[in-house]
C-alpha cells in the first residue's frame, strides 16, 4: 500500500503541493488542539460561540462541558506532536498521515450527525460547522494526490 511504505524513510517522491499543503492542516490542527486543551472555557464559547448553561442549584454544568473539551483537546494535541513528528522525521508517511487527518474529518462530521446542536446552542455559526466540508473535500484531494509520484508529472 502507497501509505504504509515497507520502508520509512525521510524522501517523499510525490507533488511538492502535497509537501506543502500539510502546513495549513497543521497549523489548524496545532491551533485547535492547544485552544481547546487550554483556554478557560476549552473555546467552546470564545471561538465555538456555544451558548452557556446557567448554574442549576448551585452546580455549573459548564464546568463539565469545559472539562470533556479539554480532555478532548488533549487527544488532539497528542495527535497534532504525533503527525508532526512523522511528518519531520518519516516523510514517505505523508499519505497516511493525509489519510489520518482524512478519517479526523469525517469522524468529526459523524460526531455532528450523531448529536447534532441546533442554531439554538450558538451565538453564531462556528467555524467548524463552516469550514468542514471544505476541509475533507481538501484533505480527500491532497490525500489521492499524495498516492501519485512525483515522475508521472514530470
Amino acid at each position: 500500500m502507497a501509505f504504509l511504505p515497507s520502508n520509512l524513510n525521510n524522501q517523499y517522491k510525490g507533488l511538492k503541493i502535497v509537501d506543502y499543503g500539510l502546513y495549513p492542516i497543521f497549523a489548524i490542527y496545532i491551533f485547535r488542539s492547544l485552544v481547546h486543551f487550554l483556554a478557560d472555557n476549552s473555546g467552546l464559547v470564545g471561538i465555538a460561540t456555544i451558548k452557556e448553561f446557567p448554574i442549576f442549584e448551585g452546580l455549573d454544568p459548564n464546568n463539565i462541558i469545559y472539562l470533556f473539551a479539554s480532555l478532548w483537546g488533549a487527544t488532539q494535541v497528542s495527535l497534532t506532536v504525533i503527525l508532526l513528528i512523522l511528518f519531520i522525521k518519516y516523510k514517505n508517511l505523508i499519505p497516511l498521515i493525509y489519510l489520518i487527518c482524512l478519517m479526523d474529518q469525517c469522524f468529526r462530521l459523524i460526531s455532528g450527525y450523531l448529536h447534532p446542536l441546533g442554531e439554538q446552542y450558538y451565538i453564531n455559526t462556528p467555524p467548524g460547522v463552516i469550514s468542514n466540508i471544505p476541509i475533507l473535500i481538501y484533505l480527500i484531494v491532497m490525500f489521492f494526490l499524495s498516492l501519485k509520484r512525483r515522475s508521472q508529472y514530470d
